[in-house]
């Protein structure tokens, strides 16, 4: 899945919370870094977006609270920093289990000698998991066809989780700049970002 942590339009505060955040979830979660949009502030992340296998992220999906003063505005009498996390299950995010791909004998329909027009050297793959379906029959040998349609239907699977990523990141950008403040599913405290019980339950 994808897991995107935004500040929204947040001040630099907001920005440092999401840096101390990250440390957290270095220390606390299995992950991969996709894209991280530093804040101009020192220490800040104004965004985060990860990769990662790890279902837990759905159980903290929604407002993070980080109580502080601000490290930024001695005077500033606010000490609730908010910012978001959010979920998105990939299309495509599935490793391809070779396996399950579907091999079959086609006729070439290529004009050419008379080996390509009478034999079945041709091969299509499916992988019927994702309902992908890949030709080849550029060789005259169906073993030859047979590994380069291999390549060929794996390619087209990654250009498809390429694209399922692209249109998550588009998406993330529109939603992201709204963050819901209060019934935080998560709470922080301090410049040692000690985390608390759940504001709920407080």
């Amino acid at each position: 899945m994808l897991v995107h942590i935004s500040s929204g339009n947040g001040v630099d505060e907001v920005c440092r919370g999401i840096w101390h955040f990250k440390q957290y979830l270095e220390k606390n979660y299995e992950f991969e870094l996709i894209q991280e949009q530093e804040a101009k502030c020192k220490n800040g992340i104004k965004s985060l977006l990860i990769q990662s296998n790890d279902k837990a992220f759905t159980s903290i999906e929604g407002t993070i609270l980080w109580r502080a003063k601000s490290p930024f505005r001695s005077k500033h009498k606010r000490k609730n920093w908010y910012f978001s996390l959010k979920c998105y299950e990939e299309q495509y995010s599935q490793i391809v289990d070779e396996n399950m791909i579907v091999y079959q004998s086609m006729k070439s329909p290529k004009n050419g000698g008379q080996h390509v027009n009478t034999t079945c050297s041709g091969v299509r793959a499916i992988y019927p998991p994702l309902a992908v379906v890949a030709l080849a029959y550029d060789e005259r040998s169906q073993h030859r066809n047979k590994a380069l349609v291999r390549v060929r239907l794996l390619q087209k699977i990654e250009f498809m989780k390429h694209k399922s990523l692209e249109s998550i990141i588009q998406n993330r950008w529109k939603v992201g700049k709204f963050v819901e403040r209060g019934d935080a599913v998560m709470v922080f405290e301090g410049e040692k970002f000690r985390e608390l019980k759940h504001e709920n339950n407080f």
